[in-house]
């Protein structure tokens, strides 16, 4: 017997580029799944020049085969907006990670700016005061945003001297990939070759910074970054840097499910905002009990398209 409802989510990135939004996916689908719902995904990755078009074009195909529910993933906080415009006239509830600057039914928001300051105080205690720090930032998203926001202010405000301003496009990682971290890094290191610190804004480009350490014979610096992937966990395991803060990237997923199920179930009201899980550090400290995201939850092959 075929699942009774399904669910469109429009995934930011394509599979296999960023972990932690491969797992966000897999536990949205595996608690939807357990409560007989169907998760359809599309690929509307933001990398691309045409992924509002992509959303758009997914929402209005949903809402023609009768879909119960649409799931973004915000970008742009204006897009996509008609189209969401468009499902919620129909009846079909909307939803977000990260709260858009348009109607929908609830979203779910991270703690975004404090996950930044933690990175910038975790660094702070393995540094001296007044110790002179880098920070490579990210794409032009919301969340990446509120990240970078929260590290600034770490650092202003927890006794380090930070030397560049990762709001500028030369210290952005602007791909959100590994070798987009690289170069960014090693352009604040170009101009700033005496930092005695650097912060990755997550993992990835955390990855292209070691990268660009490595190149550079910077062993001395060991960065501090967000997501708890794998591979920053296996960087952290080797002592190449100082830690990473694990979303839990999975319970994400599962929190945006149960919004959707509350919501379609007991009819809750539009508008409601949760908090998506805060996470902890992982160092040294901890990092052997650390259990990887696909060993949490089951990854079942995510379903792609409407059909």
């Amino acid at each position: 017997m075929s699942p009774s409802r399904r669910v469109l989510y429009l995934n930011p990135m394509t599979y296999e580029t960023n972990p932690g939004v491969d797992a966000i996916a897999h536990g949205l689908q595996h608690r939807l799944a357990g409560a007989d719902v169907d998760l359809r995904v599309v690929w509307a990755d933001f990398a691309t020049p045409d992924w509002l078009e992509v959303s758009e074009q997914a929402i209005d195909s949903a809402l023609a085969k009768g879909f119960d529910a649409v799931i973004l993933y915000v970008l742009d906080p204006e897009q996509p907006a008609a189209a969401a415009a468009r499902a919620t006239a129909a009846g079909v509830p909307v939803f977000s990670f990260e709260k858009p600057h348009f109607p929908v039914a609830g979203s779910i928001v991270y703690p975004n700016f404090n996950h930044g300051v933690y990175l910038a105080e975790h660094l702070a205690a393995h540094l001296p005061a007044g110790a002179r720090v880098g920070i490579v930032g990210g794409p032009k998203i919301i969340d990446d945003d509120e990240l970078v926001a929260g590290i600034i202010h770490g650092t202003d405000h927890g006794g380090l001297k930070r030397v560049n301003d990762p709001t500028e496009d030369r210290y952005r990682n602007q791909t959100d990939l590994r070798p987009g971290g690289r170069e960014a890094a090693l352009r604040v290191l170009a101009d700033h070759p005496d930092v005695a610190g650097i912060i990755p804004f997550n993992d990835e480009t955390m990855l292209g910074t070691l990268d660009a350490l490595a190149e550079l014979g910077r062993h001395d610096l060991k960065p501090v970054s967000r997501n708890g992937t794998p591979k920053a966990v296996d960087a952290l395991r080797q002592g190449r840097t100082l830690g990473t803060w694990d979303i839990d990237a999975p319970g994400i997923g599962a929190a945006m499910a149960e919004l959707v199920l509350r919501h379609l179930d007991d009819g809750v009201g539009s508008g409601e905002l949760v908090l998506g899980p805060i996470g902890r550090m992982i160092d040294a400290s901890n990092v052997a009990g650390w259990t990887p995201w696909s060993a949490r939850i089951p990854y079942e092959t995510l379903h792609q398209g409407l059909d």
